[in-house]
């Protein structure tokens, strides 16, 4: 698996992962839902499991289900100022016209 990310980004994460000290020290990539333009992505504290895949950047440990990883590749993540923005490094083109909302 490959995280693409930077060391504000990570600084920030590390932030949040201290505050938190006492949950999972791992930080959970998820769909958090799916559009005409493909998924979005989310972030959460969460445990490794046997499904997941982990990758550690900059001393933190990004998770993410393989079968997730398979479907949308590698991962972007960026601090954007108020929050992050996580997308697929390679996103594969919409289906735009497929869902009533496109048109």
């Amino acid at each position: 698996m490959y995280i693409a990310t930077n060391q504000e980004t990570c600084e920030k994460i590390g932030e949040v992962l201290a505050a938190q000290a006492d949950k999972p020290q791992n930080i959970r990539i998820f769909i958090a839902g799916m559009g005409c333009s493909g998924p979005s992505f989310g972030l959460g504290l969460d445990d490794a499991n046997e499904q997941d895949l982990v990758e550690t950047v900059n001393g933190v440990n990004f998770v993410l289900e393989k079968s997730v990883y398979d479907t949308v590749g590698e991962i972007k993540i960026e601090w954007v100022g108020n929050g992050y923005s996580v997308q697929p490094v390679n996103p594969q083109p919409s289906s735009c016209g497929s869902c009533s909302s496109c048109g």
